[in-house]
Parts: C-alpha cells; sequence; structure tokens
C-alpha cells in the first residue's frame, strides 16, 4: 500500500515529537532536575539571642592519690610475725594495731631496766633522807662547840680578873687561855664540816638523779624498742596490699620490710595530660568537671591546683601535666587509676550573642547566614567567636532578635525506576 506524502510527513512528526518526550524524561532520571534556588520556605527561622559562652579545653587524665595518701607500714626490728591482724580490703583507723611481732626478750630488757631505774631511785632517797640528818649533827656539835667555847670566854675573864687580886695562879689564866683557843679551834673545824656536808649532800643528790635520769633514759629506749613490737596505722585508710602472714621472720636492716600499704580513698587528684596547644590557656583556680568510664554519666567537679613546667612526651605527642583537686561531693565514688575524661572551663563571655551552627554557612573564608528581608533571602557576612553546644558566637553582622535560617532537611525520596 502507497502512503501519501502529506500523511508521511505528519506520521513523521508525531514519532519525532514522541522521540523529544521520551527524551526529556530519560533525562531528567539520567541528570536530575535542574537546580532551583532556595525560597523562604526552605528554611526554618531561629533568632539571634544573648547567653554566656564558656571556651573548653577536653583532655584525658588518670584518677591518682595525693602524695601522702599511700602509707607503706613496715617493721622497725627483727622477729617472727606472731599477729596479723588486718588483710586486703580492710578499713583501718590511725593508731589502730595492724601486726604484732614476736618480743618476749624485749619484755625482759623493759624489766631490767626498770630494775636498774628503781635501784637508782632508792639510792638518790637514800641520800636525800640522810644527807640532811648528818647536816643536822654537825649543826649540833658546832652548836655545842659554841655554847663551850662562849662558856670558856667567861672562864677566861674571871680567872684573869682572880689573878690580878692574886686568888688564882697564872698558871690557872694560860689554861684558860689554851681552852679558849682550843674550842675556837673545834668551832672553825665544826663549821667547815658543816659546809662540806652540805656540798657533798648537793652533790650526791645531784649525781644520784643523774644516775636516776639516765636509767629513765634507758628504760624509755627500751619501752620504745618494745612499742616497735606493736605495728599501728599512722593514719585512716584501706588496706590495699599485705606482704606478709602469720609465723614469717621479717629481718629489719637498712630497709624496713613492709607488712601492709594503706590508702586514703579520700585523698584523691586527677592528673590531665593536656595538649601543648591547649596548655597556654590552662591557668591554676580554673574550674573542670570529669567522667569515668563506670559512671558514665556522672559529672564529678574539680579545679587546677598545679600546672607542672616539664612535658610528657610520648609518640611524638607532648603533653603537660595538670593537677585537679576533686570536691568532695561524690568523690568516695572514685578509685585510683581510673581514666577520665576532663573537660576545663577557660574562659567565659558573658551575654555573648549566638546563633545555632547549622545556621551558619561558609563559602571560601566566608562567613554567612541567612536572612530574610521583604521575603527574600538574604546572605549576610558574620563574624564568629567561641562555639559551645550547637551554639555560635556572633561578634559582628546580626543583631539581638534578627532571624537567621536553617535549612529544612530534605525528605527522603525513592529515586524512581526506569520506565519499560
Amino acid at each position: 500500500m502507497k502512503i501519501s506524502g502529506k500523511f508521511g510527513s505528519l506520521l513523521l512528526w508525531a514519532i519525532l515529537a514522541a522521540g523529544l518526550v521520551w527524551v526529556w524524561q530519560e533525562s531528567e532520571i539520567i541528570f536530575g532536575k535542574p537546580p532551583q534556588k532556595p525560597t523562604v520556605k526552605d528554611f526554618k527561622f531561629q533568632p539571634v539571642t544573648r547567653q554566656d559562652i564558656h571556651q573548653r579545653v577536653l583532655a584525658t587524665g588518670t584518677v591518682t592519690l595525693k602524695t601522702g595518701a599511700e602509707v607503706k607500714i613496715g617493721a622497725r626490728i627483727s622477729g617472727q610475725v606472731k599477729k596479723l591482724l588486718v588483710k586486703i580490703g580492710d578499713s583501718v583507723r590511725a593508731g589502730e594495731t595492724v601486726a604484732v611481732i614476736e618480743h618476749k626478750d624485749l619484755l625482759s630488757r623493759v624489766a631490767r631496766f626498770q630494775a636498774d631505774l628503781d635501784a637508782e631511785k632508792a639510792r638518790l632517797e637514800k641520800i636525800l633522807t640522810e644527807g640532811p640528818l648528818e647536816i643536822n649533827k654537825a649543826m649540833a656539835e658546832r652548836k655545842e662547840l659554841q655554847v663551850q667555847l662562849k662558856l670558856a670566854r667567861k672562864m677566861l675573864a674571871r680567872n684573869q680578873k682572880l689573878n690580878q687580886k692574886g686568888f688564882v695562879s697564872t698558871t690557872v689564866v694560860d689554861e684558860a687561855e689554851e681552852r679558849l683557843e682550843v674550842l675556837k679551834a673545834r668551832t672553825n673545824l665544826a663549821n667547815e664540816e658543816l659546809k662540806l656536808k652540805q656540798r657533798q649532800l648537793k652533790n650526791d643528790s645531784q649525781l644520784a638523779q643523774s644516775m636516776v635520769d639516765r636509767a629513765e633514759a634507758n628504760l624509755e629506749v627500751e619501752k620504745v624498742q618494745h612499742s616497735y613490737a606493736t605495728i599501728t596505722a599512722p593514719s585512716d585508710g584501706i588496706v590495699a596490699f599485705v606482704s606478709t602472714q602469720e609465723g614469717e621472720t621479717v629481718v629489719a636492716s637498712l630497709n624496713a620490710p613492709t607488712f601492709v600499704t594503706l590508702i586514703d580513698l579520700r585523698e584523691l587528684e586527677v592528673t590531665v595530660f593536656v595538649d601543648e596547644t591547649d596548655i597556654g590557656r590552662i591557668q591554676v583556680g580554673q574550674d573542670a568537671k570529669f567522667t569515668v568510664d563506670t559512671y558514665a554519666n556522672q559529672f564529678f567537679d574539680g579545679k587546677v591546683r598545679e600546672i607542672h613546667p616539664k612535658a610528657v612526651i610520648k609518640d611524638n605527642v607532648v603533653n603537660y601535666e595538670v593537677i585537679l583537686d576533686i570536691k568532695k561531693k561524690n568523690a568516695a565514688k572514685l578509685r585510683p587509676e581510673m581514666t577520665a575524661n576532663v573537660v576545663v572551663t577557660t574562659g567565659t563571655r558573658k551575654n555573648a550573642l549566638t546563633v545555632p551552627k547549622e545556621a551558619v554557612k561558609r563559602e571560601g573564608k566566608k562567613t554567612f547566614a541567612v536572612t530574610q528581608v521583604d521575603g527574600r533571602l538574604e546572605d549576610r557576612p558574620i563574624e564568629l567567636g567561641w562555639r559551645e553546644a550547637g551554639r555560635i558566637e556572633v561578634t559582628a553582622g546580626v543583631n539581638e532578635g534578627d532571624a537567621v535560617g536553617i535549612p529544612n532537611k530534605p525528605a527522603g525520596k525513592k529515586r524512581p525506576g526506569r520506565r519499560p
């Protein structure tokens, strides 16, 4: 059948139009729709608000014991461990007995030195009792001589008068003078003997007192040695390690053998390793918060106490040690060597202008925020400052109360399949 020329032209145009429609539909599938300029409906607008913005440094660290919080208790004398009264995990109070070493020999030495002290005290007591009696006796003898001397003077004077009258001979006067001189000499001797006895009492009592003091010192030394046999806790703490057992013999030489290690869990701190890029912002007195893995949802409070000047280099990474004091609240839950995730607040800007971080657009080195002006979108250049918890400080470009746009998240669409 022969097709006319006019009908053939119409058929050709129909086939060409169908091909163009098919190509246009397939181009949407292959290349997608041409990009459209965003409109106000594509954004959700939020106002620019003021709030406090904090600058923080993130670091990791370890819960550690403070200096002096770990105490090693040992023996200062040698001997066999007679009793061991604690075990790992026990709570111990200061002064509580931890262990006892066999000490019969020390008891005998204490008894011997106690006897020496008693003997010296008795000797001192004898001197202090008999010495004054001897002095009193010497004073009485001197008093008797003084009476005789007084009488001898009277007799001499009487005999001299009688001799002048011729009633007694010169010989009697001479004998009276001789007796007077003898009594004078005996009185002087009694005076010197009395002084000697007084000085002797003083010296003997001092010497005896020094012997008593020496015996007391020796006894005190032995008592101290005896006290070493009873090992007590110097402070409160928890027994972390026990290194001996009953029946063992310990030898105390240059180093005291350790029996028990105590730790005071109330004396904890956090050693934080801060990167060299952040250490310049850390200062003593700054507040910090940290968590540990076993209490991941609980924050513990701390404060920067020390910044160590010497770097710690590990795997070519330079860190500096920062020491945090732990505030007492809930600190009893912590244990040494726990890993701490630390946040140190290094600065605060009060009442700063902030926008949501999703509202910030970047093109090259420029930063913009989308605003709405008369129903139209406008990219407004802004300058940024600190950021915290999804908010970013804006130092220039917008004002309080301005609305900035956050792009709406596009709804997920299935890509249409290829038509047969």
